[in-house]
Parts: structure tokens; sequence; C-alpha cells
């Protein structure tokens, strides 16, 4: 039986074909903004996810087998109808429950709130995940093994109310809602940062959660969705946005000297400020159109490549040593990191990528080395080349130049 994080995996080449239908319906239509930089940086967090699932997706089904196995108060998997109809209705449930604390408590919102970063709703936006969100998502879970919803059931349902939630967020068509299930056009009012619609229609498949909770908002005509977070768009990283609220939090207690309010921002609502510390103005992202066009076209092939060897690692797994596996997503992780550093223009920038580009020279050469894998370091090889090519800035192109993001 797979976990959750390897239907992801199979997954992504599906969504990517659909990401590349919307970019075509999109220029058609007029839709949302598609930029090289806001793409990569939102990829880049589904990406994380999934790599951090490789070794957390085990932990977690071990988890949810050993208190089915164990504490069950039912037994569900004779009654197949009943499984499944509970695996749906009360996953989708433990799902609302999860992403309205998330919405709530400053601490999870500093998790769950890489999801809001961007000023885009398209789903390249459904892809921007929080890497660590397991972290407290398991805790709304744990109640459906110990009612006798069996494992398999289990996972196949999250996995299916998860790609429905990958489907709702675009502009580019929508359906009816049947009075139950969640839509693109009633899904985009919780990416706005009208304070009409902040913490709205939290469900991911349906929305009888929000109607019976008091959290569901119909698009009022005279105060149309305005899409991103309230503090605006700063970072085309997907690594550093992992961190970025924690980072403003940590900020808030450095601003007063105690570390008690670090830990009343984890728990109060987010936004939460001590008494007597101002609002800070953050410096919005690098305007994605100021991002040099080679430059561009370097963080794009990278990341190219980096997810095709991601899928590789995924699909693999089991062929692959631990050994391998840790290696090469410490190393992913990394390289997603340098990415988002260079468009964002950060400090450093481009020694980094260039030392991260020569680690896989290093790489090629010994594959060349060895006869059963000598074709792919010289495609390896190849590939360094044209990412040093791409690289190297021309005269009054340097990115460091462009108005930075504030970070760590």
């Amino acid at each position: 039986m797979h976990e959750v994080n390897a239907y992801y995996a199979f997954a992504v080449p599906v969504c990517l074909l659909l990401v590349a239908a919307e970019v075509a319906m999109s220029k058609r239509m007029g839709f949302g903004r598609y930029d090289v930089a806001r793409s990569v940086g939102n990829m880049s967090g589904g990406l994380g996810e999934v790599l951090i699932g490789l070794f957390l997706g085990p932990a977690l089904i071990g988890a949810y087998l050993f208190g089915f196995q164990g504490f069950a108060l039912f037994d569900w998997s004779e009654q197949p109808l009943v499984a499944w109809t509970l695996a749906f209705v009360l996953g989708d449930l433990c799902y609302y429950l999860y992403h309205r604390a998330g919405h709530r408590i400053g601490g999870f919102w500093a998790i769950h709130g890489v999801h809001h970063q961007s000023d885009a709703f398209n789903y390249t936006v459904a892809m921007r995940h929080p890497w660590f969100s397991d972290v407290y998502a398991f805790v709304f879970y744990a109640p459906l093994p110990l009612m006798g919803v069996p494992p398999f059931e289990f996972f196949v349902a999250i996995s299916v109310i998860s790609f429905y939630a990958f489907i709702v967020h675009t502009q580019v068509y929508d359906f009816p809602s049947l009075g139950i299930l969640v839509t693109p056009g009633s899904h985009i009012v919780h990416h706005a940062r009208n304070p009409r619609y902040l913490g709205r229609n939290l469900g991911a498949m349906f929305c009888v959660w929000d109607r019976m909770f008091g959290t569901y908002a119909k698009v009022d005509p005279d105060d149309p969705p305005i899409l991103g977070p309230v503090d605006g768009y700063r970072s085309h990283d997907g690594a550093f946005s992992q961190f970025m609220y924690f980072g403003d939090i940590l900020a808030n207690a450095r601003h007063t000297g105690r570390w008690t309010d670090f830990f009343r921002g984890l728990y109060r609502r987010p936004g939460w400020r001590p008494e007597g510390v101002p609002a800070v103005e953050r410096a919005p992202a690098v305007v994605a159109e100021a991002i040099p066009s080679q430059l561009r076209l370097h963080v794009l092939l990278q990341f190219g490549g980096l997810s095709a060897y991601a899928l590789f690692l995924l699909w693999g797994r089991e062929a692959h040593s631990f050994g391998l596996s840790i290696v090469s997503v410490a190393f992913l992780l990394l390289s997603i990191s340098s990415l988002g550093r260079l468009m964002d223009g950060r400090g450093g920038a481009y020694r980094r990528e260039y030392v991260r580009l020569a680690v896989i020279a290093g790489a090629a050469i010994f594959l060349v080395a060895t006869p059963a894998y000598r074709l792919t370091g010289i495609l390896l090889l190849l590939a360094q080349c044209i990412g040093v090519f791409t690289l190297s800035r021309k005269p009054g192109s340097e990115v460091d130049s462009a108005p930075s993001t504030s970070g760590l």
C-alpha cells in the first residue's frame, strides 16, 4: 500500500499537464500571471513537500496502522460502502478543522500561510505547499483510525481530496457546486485579502462544513476578490518562504527583548504583535520583469532538471539506498533554495549557484568514469555547461542590484 506521498509523486506529470493546459487557456482568456519567478517559486513548495514526504510518509502510515490495529473502536473493513463514505466525509471534515486551525493560530499560520503567499490564483499556486504541515495536521486526522476507517480507504480518499483541492485553483473554468462541492468560483474567495473574505471557504472538497460552521462566503460583485496575502507578495523563493512568517514572529520578540513574546506569537491569532511593536512594511519581491531573461531561463532549465531527478528518486524509492535518498533530498532542497535566492536577488546568490553547479559537475565526472553511467554523466556535464552559460550575466543586468526581499 502506497502512502499519500506516493500518490502525489505519481500525479506530478498529470498536474504539470494541467498547468500547461491552463497556461494556454489563461493567455487566451487574459487571466492572472504566469511568470517564471512566481511559477517556479510556487512549484518549489510542492516539490519540497513531496521530497520531505519520502521520509515522513512511511512514518505517518505506520502511525495510522498502529492506531487502527491497536485502538480502533470499530472495524468497517468488511463493509466497503461504509468505509469509503466515512473516509471521504470524515477525511474532508478533518481537513476543514485542520485548515481552520491554520488560519486561527499564529504558529499554524506560520506553516500553512506559505500556501497563501502568492498573489496569483492558478494551478502552480495549488502546488505551493508548506513543507511542515504534517507536524500538526496528524492531530486532526488521529480520530479516524480510532473510528475504524481502514488505512487503504483513508489514504486513497485523502489523495483524491487533495487532487480535488488542486483542480479548484483556477480561473479558466468553473462548475456547479450542487450545494455540496467546493468550486473554483468559491475557492478564489479563500485566496483573497479583502477583509470580508479572510479565513472563509476552508473546505477542500465539500462546502457543507463552511455552511455548517459559518465560514462560507459568496463573492460580492461590489467587492471582488483581491488576490494575495495582506502583507503582500514578498519572495519568489519557495524554500525561504517556508520560514518567512516564523521570522516575523521572531522579529517581534527581538523588538521587545522578551522571548515569551515569540511563544505568544505562536498561539495568538496570525498577525498578532506585542503592545508597542509597530507594523513593519515588508519589502516586496523583485518585480518578475526586472529579472534578466537569461537568468529566468537558467532557473527554468535548472528547476526542470531538479524535478526530473526528484521524480527518478520518488518513483524508484524502493530501489534506492537510504543514504542516497537522504543526500539527494538534502541537495534538492538546497538547490531549490539556491534558485529562489537568485530570483530574489539576495546577497551571495550567484556564488552559491556556481558552487552548486560545480558540485553537480563533480558528480557528473564521477559518473563518466563509471561505465554503466557514462552516458548519464556526459549528459549531466553538458547540462552544467549550459547552466554556466545561462547564469553568466550581461553588463547592466545584475539582478543583485534590484530591490531585494528581507530575509532571515
